[in-house]
């Protein structure tokens, strides 16, 4: 690495840092990761384990760096391509039954908290402080719909560095009094757009702003949608492939999940060269293993209103395997690589 890049990282806040499987993790205040193989060595004067850099060519992983959790069904919402089939009849999920797993966290892991509408359940607060407890960076996706009606208690979540991150789900581009709250939030909010819905009316909203595009899930009340509207949501994802490069410029960072990776092609698109894009890209939900039997990936979903866990929230439902909430989180991730 550059030693001027090298100084801009060190000046940042480290939120975390840690070993997992073969490989050191740091990660800042901003999100930026560096990630970087090793072992164990024994030293020869005063006998101690000692981590030493070397150059393998992949990550292993004994637990997860991040994970994926939804705590809720509720919401009242009724966004019409909601693939978790949310509606105010949703139950809450049992988040103290889950302290177990939540004790077994490793500081500097990443939590996605979601839903639903996460911000309804009772004991989001205490899930949050138990995180915290852990070292585990936290961060939540909120329906845009909601900004307004809870934005005292992220604020108070953001203050109180129980969240990092907020990922905000565009649903209104025209509300642009949300943006206000947007920007009040902090540095670390990005705007979800789902591809086959982000549109071009959309895009003076996110300017400026960074975003995550995710691919549309052709699933539950998605699935309903996308019987009655396929051209049109084919029609949106081609325009968003087409129109990239420009949106590149227009918004501070551009992100994708895998499913988003696969339906708008952003390597090919911004014509990313296999070593950049190998720098950023974070591996396949579905590259379970290696030849050794070692686990290679590094994410995962947890259910917990219906107590499943998955390799991620479309996984078939045969892929989708019951928990107790007594497991360790090494367990469950071993659990989610089956039948892949």
């Amino acid at each position: 690495m550059e030693k001027k890049k090298l100084t801009m990282f060190i000046s940042k806040k480290v939120l975390g840092r840690y070993i997992n499987g073969n490989h050191s993790v740091v990660i800042f205040e901003d999100g930026t990761k560096i990630k970087s193989t090793g072992h164990w060595e024994k030293n020869l004067k005063n006998g101690a384990n000692v981590w030493v850099e070397d150059d393998q060519d992949h990550f292993t992983y004994d637990f997860p760096e991040n994970f994926d959790i939804k705590i809720t069904d509720y919401c009242d919402g009724g966004c019409i391509y909601c693939h978790e089939n949310s509606t105010i009849k949703g139950a809450h999920g049992d988040l103290v039954g889950m302290e177990p797993v939540f004790r077994s966290l490793h500081a500097g892991t990443e939590c996605a908290i979601g839903g639903g509408n996460a911000l309804a359940h009772p004991d989001l607060e205490w899930m949050l402080k138990v995180l915290k407890e852990q070292g585990v960076i936290a961060n939540m996706t909120v329906n845009q719909q909601h900004l307004k009606r809870y934005k005292d208690k992220l604020l108070k979540y953001v203050k109180e560095e129980l969240v990092h991150g907020i990922g905000v789900s565009l649903t209104d581009s025209t509300n642009k009094d949300d943006l206000a709250i947007i920007n009040e939030l902090g540095n670390n909010v990005v705007i979800h757009v789902i591809a086959g819905i982000f549109s071009q009316d959309d895009v003076d909203f996110v300017k400026g702003h960074k975003i995550l595009v995710l691919g549309y899930k052709d699933l539950r009340r998605g699935h309903t949608l996308f019987e009655n509207q396929s051209d049109k949501i084919k029609t949106k994802i081609q325009w968003l492939v087409s129109y990239l490069p420009e949106l590149k410029k227009q918004c501070k960072c551009i992100s994708f999940d895998c499913l988003g990776l696969e339906q708008v092609d952003p390597k090919t698109v911004l014509n990313i060269s296999d070593k950049e894009f190998n720098t950023l890209f974070q591996g396949s939900d579905t590259d379970v293993t290696d030849n050794d039997g070692n686990i290679t990936c590094c994410t995962m979903y947890i259910d917990v209103p219906n107590m499943k866990v998955a390799r991620m929230s479309t996984a078939a439902l045969d892929k989708r395997y019951d928990f107790t909430g007594k497991e360790n989180i090494a367990e469950l991730l071993k659990i989610t690589t089956q039948g892949w």
